[in-house]
């Protein structure tokens, strides 16, 4: 297809759209996260969010807080919205801080149908896969910078480098062929003094140890300072591993129509080589270094009305003088626009880059015409090095009578996979699907059926013992999310994703299943005061056997069976909170990944406090 051709169907399939009123703009359209567990909360397009969740006007964060704001911060650059039923997955603070999970590579597992190739213990690669479109699958935003992959890989997102100590929420934006991030820093809205301190321990000599302040003043200017440090030995002393992490952020945000803000992150890689066979997983030493300014001003304190965001950043890599890599440095520039209304919203947004991906452009537009129909489109033109170009295209609509809900969704592209590899050509593909939910306070949920296309995705570069990944055929899968609570301490909840026509793609192995039975009470008759919280959880993955990729020798490598089992623990007494995590519990012989061990009755233990002054 030409160029003008697909300049076409980018141009087609996005519809226009309309946004909520201030109050109810971003609660229409995410799938929100309880306080009481990390799985997602099943859609509520119409209703109010779940209880114990916020989420504010314009989409301009979504934070569990006994206080509200006081002082200006700057608005989360997430996608607006409306969205249909089961589009959007919320992670707020306290989500994550009750989690079980410790980078955004394992908790992007609660994600339905997404596979988190966990190539070891703490520190080794977790890419995803989803949509057998391998590592291409997954679009890293931070604050509105796209958070593009350097160093030894170069080609995808390894998202276990990114620890969730300082991130405030995350949103994923799921579509029939991608899953895309928008990570949000933390910030403090209130001139009180914030800063948390985090210690762990656990099996094979694991630590870690985090520290952040935070600081507002009432003339808008707010200071962000954290760092992370996390180290193991791995599996027998063999997976020696070390990351160090320094984040800071400089804000001044006067008022709701103006802001400005700088920050830095640094991080700090020290890999040892994994050996497998022949090969294995390579050794990493390097440092990441990204920076980022940003502007934006609106017309209305209250979100809506026109916007403007303005960005600049640099992406660079430094490694080792005996790291065969060779120093990376990638700098961006880009300008947003948006408009929202109380019936109808609408962004566009340029980027130019020095390298990669020289230009691109995207928009997106949404409207709720009614309260039982919502229409949401997104389009997307890139130029990349040598002459390349990529276009992409995505629409979806939403029915909603009461408690119930259709969903209808498409996606077409003609995309490059790895913007990085000169030898990249682009892919065509369509994919398309609907989901049927229902959401009622003791029961939400979802199934759904996705068709996708053939595909032919790159093999992982951290994982150079499966050189090569299986080309996919089409494929039809049923997926299903689900929530079950019964009382208001207890919930069981999980997903499922089995191809019923077709065969799976690599790391997409059929009857997989994620489910968790949580406990979680506040003791409301003895500690009236909500200082005391208890949360126990335990938990299963499992599928049965697929297939992951081939070998040296062009072999096809088997994904056994395999079936964990997890007990997880939290307890909070007023700023303090303890937690526990048994990962493999049943001691399995079973591997996520072919040829690696995966830990056995591995458990990581310890301690969070959070002051305020």
């Amino acid at each position: 297809m030409s160029f003008l051709g697909r300049v076409a169907v980018a141009g087609v399939i996005p519809l226009v759209t309309c946004s909520l009123s201030a109050g109810a703009l971003a609660a229409q359209d995410t799938t929100q996260v309880r306080t009481d567990s990390i799985t997602p909360q099943a859609p509520s397009d119409t209703l109010a969010p779940a209880a114990g969740t916020q989420d504010s006007a314009a989409a301009q964060d979504t934070v569990l807080q006994q206080l509200p704001p006081t002082i200006p911060v700057e608005p989360a650059a997430v996608p607006l919205g409306p969205l249909p039923p089961g589009s959007r997955y919320v992670f707020t603070r306290d989500s994550i801080l009750w989690s079980r999970y410790q980078t955004l590579g394992e908790l992007l597992g609660e994600i339905p149908g997404l596979y988190v190739i966990r190539s070891g213990w703490q520190g080794q690669p977790e890419y995803s896969q989803y949509a057998g479109r391998g590592g291409s699958v997954l679009e890293v935003y931070w604050d509105g910078m796209p958070y593009e992959p350097v160093g030894a890989d170069s080609l995808f997102v390894d998202p276990q480098g990114i620890p969730l100590t300082y991130i405030r929420r995350i949103d994923v934006v799921v579509q029939p062929d991608k899953a895309k991030v928008f990570i949000v820093s933390e910030r403090n809205e209130t001139p009180k003094a914030r800063s948390l301190i985090r210690v762990m321990s656990g099996r094979w000599s694991t630590a870690a140890y985090t520290a952040m302040f935070q600081k507002r003043w009432r003339s808008g200017v707010g200071l962000d300072l954290a760092a992370n440090f996390r180290s193991t030995d791995g599996l027998n002393g063999l997976e020696k591993s070390d990351q160090f992490d320094l984040w800071a952020k400089l804000a001044w945000n006067p008022s709701d129509k103006i802001g400005a803000t700088y920050q830095v992150i640094r991080q700090d890689y020290n890999r040892s080589a994994v050996a497998v066979d022949t090969s294995g997983i390579p050794a990493l030493k390097g440092v990441r270094t990204d920076w980022l300014l940003g502007l934006w001003a609106g017309t209305r304190e209250d979100g809506l009305g026109l916007r403007t965001d303005l960005g600049v950043s640099s992406t660079s890599w430094g490694p080792d003088s005996a790291q065969p890599v060779p120093d990376q440095t990638l700098r961006q520039a880009w300008l947003g626009v948006r408009y929202a209304d109380v019936n109808w919203s609408a962004a566009v947004r340029g980027r130019v880059a020095d390298q990669r991906t020289p230009g691109e452009l995207t928009a997106a537009l949404d409207w709720m015409p009614t309260s039982w129909l919502v229409l949401s489109g997104d389009g997307r033109l890139r130029s990349h090095e040598g002459g390349r170009s990529s276009a992409r295209a995505h629409g979806s609509a939403g029915l909603i009578w009461g408690a119930l809900w259709l969903v209808g969704e498409v996606s077409w592209q003609d995309a490059v996979q790895a913007p990085a590899l000169a030898a990249d050509t682009a892919i065509t593909t369509l994919d398309y699907g609907a989901r049927f939910g229902v959401d009622t306070r003791p029961v939400t949920g979802w199934v759904g059926v996705t068709r996708r296309d053939a595909f032919q995705a790159l093999a992982y570069p951290q994982l150079p013992f499966i050189p090569e990944l299986n080309p996919s055929d089409a494929a039809t899968y049923v997926v299903a999310d689900l929530i079950v609570r019964p009382f208001h301490w207890l919930s069981v909840s999980g997903w499922y994703s089995d191809p019923f026509s077709g065969a799976p793609a690599d790391f997409q192995p059929p009857s997989h299943l994620r489910g968790q039975v949580t406990l979680r009470s506040k003791f409301w008759r003895t500690f009236r005061s909500g200082a005391f919280d208890l949360k126990v959880q335990g938990y299963l993955e499992r599928w049965n056997t697929g297939t992951a990729g081939r070998d040296e020798d062009d072999e096809l490598i088997l994904l056994p069976p395999a079936t964990f089992w997890g007990l997880h623990a939290s307890i909070q007494l007023v700023s303090f909170n303890l937690f526990y995590n048994l990962r493999n519990a049943m001691r399995s012989e079973s591997q996520i990944v072919p040829r690696l061990d995966y830990a056995k009755n591995a458990h990581l233990f310890g301690v969070t406090w959070t002051f305020s002054s």
